[in-house]
């Protein structure tokens, strides 16, 4: 069944992606609000977790401007200095999704 925010069903990621069940998806959104401080590109910024690395700590999440970002979450569960957390902006879900193939560790 499609997801509505991305279009594509769960089994389209290609490893190392796994898409986030609701419950994990909070966690990671609950972390990124903790550590994304006044400076970072991401302040102030809604967001929503979809999708996470299984072999780092790299998440994306869709952003309420309609944006994607990939984050490097530290798990501080503090703010953080800018530019940290680390993230990688991309602008559609076309953009993430090539950035998701070619991520390596």
């Amino acid at each position: 069944m499609p997801d509505i925010l991305w279009g594509v069903s769960s089994d389209d990621f290609r490893e190392p992606w796994f898409r986030l069940q609701p419950e994990q998806a909070l966690t990671f959104e609950r972390e990124a609000e903790k550590e994304i401080a006044p400076g970072h590109v991401l302040h102030g910024i809604a967001l929503s977790a979809t999708a996470k690395c299984e072999g780092c700590d790299d998440v994306v999440f869709r952003a309420s401007d309609g944006t994607f970002a990939i984050i490097h979450l530290t798990w501080t569960l503090k703010p953080e200095r800018p530019p940290w957390p680390q993230t990688t902006r991309r602008g559609s879900f076309i953009a993430v999704e090539t950035a998701m193939d070619q991520h390596a560790h």
